[in-house]
């Protein structure tokens, strides 16, 4: 499951396999459930990525 994040009162949705933020709860699953299967990202999953986790 992914994780939420709250920064300015917005909550962002966390892959917790590589660390990125995104506004849709769906496209971060897709990103979690890619990263976990193939140990890799997925360019046409990140490229909705908002931030990085060290930004969160």
């Amino acid at each position: 499951m992914v994780r939420e994040v709250q920064k300015d009162n917005v909550v962002r949705f966390q892959c917790e396999e590589c660390g990125l933020l995104y506004v849709e709860k769906d496209i971060a699953e897709k990103c979690q459930t890619w990263c976990a299967e193939h140990k890799s990202c997925n360019l046409e999953i990140t490229k909705y990525a908002i931030e990085d986790s060290s930004n969160a």
